[in-house]
């Protein structure tokens, strides 16, 4: 069953960060149970990245903020120097995607190379998702603290996994915190870490012998992946590609099981 009007206005409250406690475990509830929904949040999640990007490079026509105050029915249009420089972009945009039309356009993005996804393309796509949600929420975390001491025992309880949160704060890579994703239908854990003003999303997941390697970009963010033990580690940034490796190298080398 394809999710409703009331349903989307939930998933635009979801990735806004706007829903209560109680709301949020119910609806990430029914995301691990409901394969159409969580589709749709995915997509939704993906398109509001890219949406985000645009509305930081696209100028705005001018005179844009008056005739869209007309069209909606306002009575009187908003002086131009109180409109922000990116709201009537964003407004016609949201206007399109709670018609429905770019959720399609978005679902169509996710399959444009034709054919379905393999088991770990689909993760991977899920954890993009994930990064995107975390980066258009107002934090990109559930818990936030830099003590890995206190975010590796906050999953205890929320996701069968319970990661190690490495301090590497001394090379330049803070724990911000950390939060719950879903994938494959599955609450796993991710952790937020910063470079500069830069978010790395690091989502853990159980290993799969099938892996396959992960794609370097998605959309102009980086994806590193590793395994350690029984473990997949995937890191999402738009940090630059080298830098994102030397964060997984620290990563990878501070969790590695002893002797």
């Amino acid at each position: 069953m394809r999710p409703d009007e009331k349903d989307r206005l939930l998933l635009a409250a979801y990735l806004d960060g706007e829903l209560s406690p109680g709301e949020l475990v119910a609806f990430e509830a029914r995301l691990a149970d409901e394969s159409a929904l969580r589709r749709d949040c995915e997509d939704l999640a993906a398109l509001s990245g890219a949406v985000r990007r645009s509305l930081a490079e696209t100028p705005v026509p001018a005179g844009l903020g008056a005739r869209l105050a007309e069209g909606l029915g306002a009575a009187e249009p908003v002086p131009p120097r109180q409109v922000p420089r990116w709201l009537p972009l964003a407004a016609v945009l949201l206007i399109g995607l709670f018609a429905g039309g770019l959720l399609g356009y978005g679902a169509g993005l996710r399959h444009e190379a034709g054919g379905g996804l393999s088991a770990e393309g689909a993760a991977i796509d899920a954890i993009y998702a994930g990064h995107l949600r975390g980066l258009a929420a107002p934090q990109p975390f559930d818990i936030a603290s830099s003590d890995r001491h206190v975010v590796k025992p906050w999953f205890n309880g929320r996701t069968v996994i319970a990661p190690d949160a490495p301090d590497l704060a001394p090379e330049g890579f803070p724990l911000a915190g950390g939060r719950v994703d879903v994938v494959g239908g599955e609450k796993v854990p991710t952790l937020v870490y910063r470079r500069r003003e830069h978010v790395i999303s690091v989502t853990i997941l159980p290993r799969r012998d099938e892996a396959e390697a992960a794609p370097p970009r998605r959309a102009g963010s980086t994806i590193e992946r590793w395994d350690v033990g029984d473990l997949s580690y995937f890191a999402v940034s738009d940090l630059n590609a080298v830098e994102l490796r030397q964060f997984a190298q620290l990563f990878r080398a501070r969790t590695a099981p002893a002797g």
